[in-house]
This record gives C-alpha cells, sequence and structure tokens, in this order.
C-alpha cells in the first residue's frame, strides 16, 4: 500500500509541479537579461564581466550567439601561435581535466557551445586560457591539486599563469530560466573593442 499511495501522490504532484512551472516562467517573462561591467585585474589586465538571464525557449539561440561572440573576441585578440585550454572539475571527481583545444577559432566555438550544453558542467566553473604555442599548461597547475572552485580560483590560475587572456564560464539553470556568466580577462588596451562584441548580446542594444 505504501508504494501505491507513494505513485499516487507522484501522479497528484506532476500536473501540479508543471502548473508552478508554468506560472513561475509567467511571472518571469520572456525577455534576455543582459548586465555587463569591468573592473581592474592585474598584470595590464581588465576583468569584463558578462551575465546573459535567458528563458528556456531561447537558451539554443543564445548559446549559438554567445559562441558566435567568444570566437570574434578571440580573432580580436589573436596572435598567430594561440593555443586555447580548457580546465575544469566535475563534481566528485578525483583531478581536474586539462584539455587541449587547440589553435583554431573553430576547434575553440565548437569546444565553447559543446561546454555551454554539457549537462554535466552544469554551475560548474569552466576556465579557458591563451597561451603561447611555447608555454605547457601542466607547467602552470597540476591537476591532482588545482579545483576551479576553490577558493580565490579561478582568479589566481589566471594571475599567475602567463596568458595571453583568459575566460570563466559557468551555466546556472534556474527555474524558468538558464544564467550564462562568462568573466573575461583581456589586456587593457583590448576593453573597448571586447565590449562592444558583448554588447551585441544585449537585447536592448538591438
Amino acid at each position: 500500500m505504501t508504494g501505491l499511495t507513494a505513485m499516487a501522490g507522484v501522479i497528484v504532484l506532476a500536473p501540479i509541479a508543471a502548473v508552478v512551472r508554468a506560472v513561475t516562467s509567467w511571472r518571469r517573462g520572456r525577455d534576455v537579461r543582459f548586465r555587463r561591467q569591468r573592473a581592474p585585474f592585474i598584470n595590464g589586465m581588465t576583468r569584463v564581466d558578462l551575465d546573459l538571464d535567458v528563458p528556456l525557449d531561447k537558451t539554443k539561440s543564445i548559446r549559438r550567439a554567445l559562441t558566435d561572440t567568444v570566437v570574434r573576441v578571440a580573432e580580436t585578440l589573436r596572435r598567430p601561435d594561440d593555443v586555447y585550454h580548457l580546465i575544469y572539475r566535475e563534481q566528485a571527481a578525483a583531478e581536474t581535466t586539462l584539455m587541449p583545444v587547440g589553435p583554431l577559432l573553430q576547434e575553440l566555438g565548437e569546444r565553447f557551445h559543446l561546454v555551454l550544453s554539457q549537462e554535466a558542467l552544469s554551475s560548474r566553473t569552466c576556465v579557458w586560457l591563451n597561451l603561447s604555442r611555447t608555454q605547457r599548461l601542466v607547467e602552470v597547475l597540476d591537476p591532482f591539486e588545482y579545483d576551479p572552485e576553490g577558493a580565490g580560483e579561478p582568479e589566481g590560475l589566471l594571475a599567475r599563469s602567463g596568458m595571453r587572456w583568459g575566460m570563466a564560464s559557468t551555466v546556472v539553470h534556474a527555474g524558468p530560466s538558464v544564467l550564462y556568466r562568462c568573466a573575461l580577462f583581456v589586456p587593457e588596451p583590448s576593453v573597448g573593442r571586447i565590449e562592444a562584441l558583448l554588447d551585441r548580446l544585449d537585447p536592448l542594444q538591438g
């Protein structure tokens, strides 16, 4: 009887949960919420934070637009011997994943777009580093000791890595919307051009 009672409860609660989701979504609205701000970093770098609060039915288009923007940022800051790297640690994993993305903008775009939709990385911090071809990522961090979710991270890594530019991205599922958060760390002289690219994502600009 207990099992049948529990099953009946699930059957009853299921439509209620659907109604709650619908009401919450209605209250939130269907607009994309955009926020950008900047702050000084170190080593001649500036931090530019981008937050996008996106309703569920617009996530696919925003993922494409955000990916295109990141590729354009990389193109704007590009040097001939750039190599891109991805760093993350899945929840409960014993070590951090160090992934060489490669030197091509297309490779960066494909990997970034995949990460945005990867369920295992939901709410996890993904760190993107642009290093010179001669610089080895294993010389910058130990995957068994380094955790991008740790205190003072990923800013600590970004500060000491010798990066040309870097980024930390997080995707958070929050009820009727998805939050896309990117913190870009770029050379101060390039900030104006980078902010102009990010502002294309602001629906009020269009």
